[in-house]
């Protein structure tokens, strides 16, 4: 958990919302252009109560990083509209599934899993859909197998998981334990996806996150890292994996920069952070 305070965020403000992102607000939501900056900015604040995470004082929670991968968001999308389902691992204020419902998919066929569960409610307010968004939301431990995930029947099921900014928060065996737990959710057949985001590096290895005290160890890969953990991980689980896409060259955060030029160069230097984007297919 991040040790910051929300003051330490003051001047990142709502301003550095993408286009994107103000329209899902606006043409989703119903949130006028006027209100939304003083909206998500409050909604920055009860979340922040939730887990203070970086990326809430970011506002990363309005990232859609999904829509982004064009060489993957239109197969997602017409999966999910003939009746795949679609898991979202680390969802905190289920973003990407409004963004998914936004262009069309049925939210019946979304999952949205988050340690906390007191994110689900903020989403809510957020979007201002608790009436008619029909995702189920789980609050749950990946790597707990007593957990809601785990006891559900959802194990075999899934056919897409995304998962953003999770993988570098654990240690690489942390995160092999974690991948494998997704094969078991995933349906076991050729084509099952898991996509997603994470901090990446041109040198894989350890590092330190901002504010950890507590001396965890955190990985960050590269493509020929995360290669080789999917070969592992393959070959733990019996199937076979092949990571279509492994691109450093887009940012961890998919903020605009247009409020950039007046911040610390510490919090210039975390919206600016390499990210890590992939695709990885079951054969």
């Amino acid at each position: 958990m991040a040790s910051r305070k929300i003051e330490f965020y003051a001047e990142v403000e709502a301003s550095v919302l993408t286009e994107s992102a103000r329209k899902l607000l606006r043409e989703y939501s119903g949130i006028p252009d006027a209100k939304i900056n003083s909206h998500v900015e409050a909604i920055r604040l009860e979340a922040f109560q939730v887990c203070p995470y970086p990326c809430i004082g970011m506002f990363q929670f309005l990232d859609l990083s999904l829509s982004s991968m064009t060489s993957i968001y239109a197969e997602v999308l017409q999966r999910l509209k003939t009746g795949n389902k679609f898991l979202d691992l680390g969802c905190c204020l289920g973003q990407e599934i409004r963004q998914l419902v936004f262009d069309g998919a049925p939210s019946a066929n979304t999952y949205g899993v988050d340690l906390y569960g007191g994110f689900f409610a903020v989403g809510y307010k957020l979007f201002a859909d608790r009436d008619r968004l029909q995702t189920t939301f789980i609050a749950a431990d990946i790597f707990d197998e007593l957990s809601p995930l785990a006891t559900t029947q959802l194990a075999g099921q899934i056919d897409i998981v995304y998962v953003g900014a999770v993988f570098h928060l654990f240690s690489l065996q942390e995160q092999e334990m974690m991948a494998v737990r997704l094969v078991q959710l995933l349906a076991p057949r050729a084509g099952s996806l898991i996509i997603g985001r994470q901090s990446g590096s041109e040198e894989a290895g350890e590092f330190s996150r901002a504010g950890d005290k507590n001396g965890k160890s955190h990985f960050r890969h590269n493509p020929q890292s995360w290669r080789e953990l999917w070969d592992r991980v393959g070959e733990r689980t019996g199937s076979k994996w092949h990571v279509e896409e492994a691109d450093l060259s887009a940012p961890e955060f998919g903020l605009s920069s247009a409020a950039a030029e007046g911040m610390s160069a510490e919090i210039r230097n975390k919206m600016s952070a390499k990210g890590l984007r992939f695709v990885v297919r079951r054969m």
